[in-house]
């Protein structure tokens, strides 16, 4: 009996060994992890307000990718996402980037999310060093000369601004020729929210549809005036869109999803246009068919990005179990440009500012959505291009252009 008590004496004693051991283990991993350097990366882009879809997506996306380099206990420093919200709003943006700037510990920024805000913010950053990776500002004359656009750039004198998808130079064309191609037998309008993104791809598309011999229904393209609804564009009630739809065969939207609705709205709830309707990736989000007054207003209206919404199983099981919901456009092209930077990062002894700036223009990354190599502009390389398509309430990819 004494020697059985022993025995189990002696088994409890080794279990409360073990457990102490794995105690101290745990204990002293966590302590090295916070030994080790915490560096952070921002992410700017539209958390409130009417286009808020397109950031909260993307900022998921990089939440991800720093969950995930925060649980790989090999890494050489800690990492936390800051993410400032500048609404989409080129006005706003410059506090945005400056709050950014003021953080020494901020060492690069995914984003910014739209084309205004980034062209608001490329002089702040780049004075400064930072690097912006956006996932979908795709303003051509951002990094290059666009004749159709005024500024025509390159704005990115600076050379820290880079982009994960293909520019308006790419997506303008490829939907300008789509349309012609197979809705060109009439006139075709197209309609710009003046926004800097929405202006440079309507005016790209515009002048394809005239290349491919397409005619531009009043000969220029139609600019909406700013509403008070969303963020930036028209609400597509004006005069000047109904007028211009005699002999029109398909119309064109470059603006964002908010504003782009009410577009929809009026051309088929109560102008009961039936063209086609087409827009860019600006209104190429789920919100897009909720903001409808008739979701069935939506359906046929195509939808074109420089991304694709078809990722791994396990990848879109990852995402949700940070956002709590399935991702959205370019959630994985805020991954991969959040990874970009982490993989940068990693690969110096020192990390700074100028040097992680550096590290970026090097890049040669394989990613979910493709391999990221930048050109010297900043661009991304490859075109591709998807054409989406709104069906029973739910987009469909239906593939490349």
């Amino acid at each position: 009996m004494k020697l059985g008590i022993r025995r189990v004496g002696v088994v409890a004693m080794s279990g409360a060994l073990a457990v102490s051991g794995l105690l101290t283990l745990s204990a002293t991993s966590a302590s090295a992890a916070k030994k080790l350097p915490t560096y952070e990366i921002g992410y700017q882009g539209p958390l409130s307000g009417g286009n808020a879809a397109t950031g909260i997506y993307e900022k998921f996306g990089a939440q991800l990718a720093v969950k995930q380099w925060q649980a790989n206990k090999h890494r050489k420093f800690n990492v936390k996402l800051v993410p400032g919200d500048d609404q989409g709003d080129p006005t706003i943006a410059p506090s945005v980037a400056t709050g950014f700037v003021l953080n020494n510990n901020i060492m690069a920024v995914v984003g910014p999310a739209f084309s205004g805000a980034t062209v608001a913010t490329l002089g702040i950053y780049g004075a400064n060093h930072v690097a912006e990776v956006s996932p979908s500002a795709t303003r051509v004359s951002i990094t290059q000369k666009d004749p159709t656009a005024s500024p025509s750039g390159p704005l990115n004198t600076y050379h820290n601004f880079f982009r994960v998808v293909a520019n308006d130079g790419v997506q303008g064309p490829a939907d300008g020729t789509y349309l012609q191609k197979n809705f060109g037998t009439g006139k075709i309008l197209v309609i710009s929210d003046t926004s800097t993104y929405g202006a440079g791809l309507a005016s790209q598309v515009a002048a394809a549809i005239t290349a491919a011999g397409g005619s531009i229904a009043g000969g220029s393209v139609l600019n909406l005036p700013y509403s008070n609804a969303c963020t930036a564009g028209g609400t597509g009630t004006s005069d000047a869109v109904t007028a211009g739809l005699t002999g029109v065969t398909a119309i064109f939207y470059g603006g964002y999803y908010c504003d782009f609705a009410q577009v929809v709205d009026n051309l088929v709830g109560t102008q009961h246009y039936s063209g086609a309707i087409m827009s860019g990736d600006g209104s190429d989000e789920p919100q897009f068919i909720t903001a409808l007054s008739t979701p069935a207003n939506g359906n046929g209206v195509l939808l074109t990005c420089a991304c694709s919404n078809k990722q791994a199983a396990s990848w879109t099981a990852a995402f949700t179990s940070v956002a709590h919901e399935a991702p959205g456009p370019y959630s994985a092209e805020s991954y991969d440009a959040t990874n970009v930077i982490l993989a940068a990062m990693s690969k110096l002894k020192v990390v700074t500012r100028t040097k992680l700036l550096a590290q970026i223009k090097k890049t040669n990354y394989k990613g979910i959505t493709k391999t990221i190599k930048f050109t010297s502009s900043g661009d991304v390389s490859g075109t591709a291009i998807f054409v989406n398509k709104v069906e029973s309430g739910a987009i469909v990819q239906l593939g490349l252009e």
